[in-house]
């Protein structure tokens, strides 16, 4: 079960059950960015084209107060796919994006960056924690994730860090390792 604070005293509880073609990953980390940082580097999907690996292309299609749809493309050739999700986000506290529509690539995509509390000594900081639960509609895609699945988690946050420090400089000290809180794959 998950537990996401929305506002002062709303809290949501997300239980998943996973089918057994579902891949999963969950980290928690200390890093040395602020939550407005993460948050601003994480929910500007218009620029992942630019650092996230794999992907060719990300267009906002349609923005609102706190969600967009997006488009993005991702592959490398001549394997190339589209997808579009649905990104919902509280400022500076949570990126949440699900698949909505797809050329047969996902049956399932659903992500979640949280940014809670960092060090209360460093203001400059924050707790990252980021989930990743995730199906492919084909069998050919499913078994080539398998194969590369721990270089894609591991990428994936490396990515949005490695963003932040190209944006607001160095880290206000060294991320902690990842402390992994679920990995099914």
């Amino acid at each position: 079960m998950a537990t996401l604070r929305l506002g002062r005293n709303l809290v949501c509880h997300q239980m998943r059950n996973f089918n057994s073609k579902e891949m999963a990953y969950s980290e928690k980390r200390l890093i040395g960015f602020s939550r407005d940082e993460m948050f601003k580097v994480v929910s500007d999907v218009s620029e992942y084209h630019h650092f996230v690996p794999w992907c060719r292309s990300s267009t906002v299609e349609h923005e609102h107060e706190s969600s967009q749809i997006a488009t993005l493309e991702i592959g490398f050739p001549p394997f190339m796919e589209k997808y579009t999700s649905r990104v919902i986000y509280i400022k500076p506290s949570v990126v949440h994006s699900v698949v909505i529509e797809n050329d047969n690539l996902f049956k399932t995509l659903d992500t979640t960056f949280r940014f809670g509390k960092g060090n209360p000594s460093v203001e400059r900081s924050c707790t990252l924690h980021y989930d990743l639960v995730f199906e492919f509609e084909s069998a050919f895609h499913s078994r080539i994730a398998h194969l590369f699945f721990d270089k894609v988690v591991k990428t994936m946050v490396s990515a949005f860090l490695n963003r932040a420090e190209k944006l607001y400089g160095s880290p206000e000290f060294p991320h902690t390792p990842p402390q992994v809180l679920q990995y099914k794959s």
